[in-house]
């Protein structure tokens, strides 16, 4: 009888162990994905310093727009979602870059 009392513990022990465990993955993995979004605006905006810097290497002056750095250098921007400020002073003065979320 003591025996029988014991492992139906042990198995209601496990039960539970087991549901935490699962409920500690799902958590795990919402937060993961949550926190995982590459293109917030700090990293966009070190993507299209970068993107001016290399044009400047190569060409030796800073690109007069973002247009001329998506037709000539790949870079990829989400215009709905994002607001992108470019100001350029001149050719070789590296433009002032700033982008901000949208309905934010």
């Amino acid at each position: 009888m003591l025996k029988k009392n014991i492992t139906n513990w042990v198995h209601i022990l496990l039960i539970i162990i087991i549901v935490i465990i699962v409920a500690g993955t799902f958590i795990s993995v919402d937060k993961f994905l949550g926190n995982n979004n590459d293109a917030d605006p700090d990293r966009i905006k070190q993507a299209i310093e970068r993107a001016c810097i290399q044009c400047y290497a190569l060409e030796g002056s800073y690109p007069p727009d973002l247009e001329y750095l998506k037709e000539n250098y790949g870079l990829i921007i989400n215009d709905d979602k994002y607001f992108y400020y470019y100001e350029i002073f001149a050719s070789n003065v590296m433009p002032y870059v700033e982008v901000y979320e949208r309905g934010s």
